[in-house]
């Protein structure tokens, strides 16, 4: 479900108030303006090495099964799932102008999303001859699924894109960051959807040498929308299930929509700058959803 999943080192990116810098790029537009007004901009690009580790608990909105007249007529309730996974991103952003960061994210997510079984049934009424008795068996034996495990194993590529729109006043410093990406999975047919708004505000220190310290917090809302296939087979289940379904249709599918139930969390976070060229952030998440955020990234 994750990630994003995903969050992004938004937080790197800040416009604060200082000593002017001279401006040797064509970014960010109006920056020889900004710097003339006293304003210390950050370099124009950037390269970011991240990674996410995330838990965060899911809605199963829906769970189809294919291949079989008797699979079809089943209607299994797996209402609460817990995603656990993470994400390592390389993005790469440019200061568009001097309050307003653009970015593009490469990276790959993997976690697995763990759903209960609170309910299996079988519809005799939409099946018709043998399939009547198979579907009644099903009804009788149904105990065996309640509390059984279902698993989906999530992993693939992530991209997306971003902006931030930053600003400060003395050492005093605000950032909203948006942004949207997709995860195309490779073990499971399906993706991920994730659209992320974060703001934070926050205070920043200085020392010798360009060193600089910037601690923040904010909050971080996220909607996952995830649409899942693939083999009922590599879904883990019961063994009693599993050889059900290997009898009934060995090539059955399962078509399955979830959505991340915790939109909102709390985050808070420090940054180091070594200088203006290298930066350390750590962020931590608190909530229903949980997070632990790292980075390194280098200005040119």
């Amino acid at each position: 479900m994750f990630s994003r999943f995903l969050r992004t080192a938004a937080a790197s990116l800040l416009l604060v108030t200082g000593l002017a810098q001279a401006q040797d790029s064509f970014f960010p537009i109006w920056g020889e303006e900004a710097a003339a007004r006293g304003y210390t901009l950050p370099k124009p690009y950037g390269l970011s090495l991240s990674y996410m580790d995330m838990s965060n608990p899911v809605k199963v909105n829906s769970i189809a099964l294919t291949g079989h007249p008797v699979l079809e007529a089943l209607d299994i309730q797996a209402p609460d799932a817990e995603f656990d996974g993470y994400n390592l991103t390389l993005r790469g952003d440019v200061w568009i102008f001097p309050f307003m960061n653009v970015y593009g994210i490469l990276g790959y997510t993997s976690g697995d999303s763990v759903a209960t079984i609170r309910s299996l049934s079988c519809d005799v009424d939409a099946v018709s001859g043998l399939n009547k008795i198979l579907c009644a068996g099903i009804n009788e034996a149904s105990d065996l699924a309640i509390g059984a495990p279902f698993a989906l194993e999530m992993k693939g590529g992530t991209y997306g894109v971003g902006t931030t729109v930053a600003g400060g006043v003395g050492n005093w410093f605000a950032l909203v960051d948006v942004n949207y990406t997709y995860t195309d999975m490779n073990i499971i047919d399906g993706d991920i959807r994730t659209f992320v708004a974060a703001p934070r505000v926050g205070y920043r220190w200085e020392f010798e040498g360009g060193k600089e310290l910037r601690v923040f917090a904010g909050a971080m809302y996220q909607k996952v929308d995830q649409y899942l296939s693939g083999s009922l087979l590599d879904l883990g289940l019961p063994p009693e299930l599993n050889d059900l379904i290997a009898g009934l249709a060995p090539d059955g599918q399962f078509e399955v929509e979830q959505e991340g139930t915790s939109r909102w969390n709390t985050v808070v976070g420090a940054q180091y700058a070594l200088s203006r060229d290298w930066e350390l952030l750590i962020e931590s998440g608190f909530g229903a959803r949980r997070t632990s955020f790292m980075s390194v990234s280098r200005r040119f």
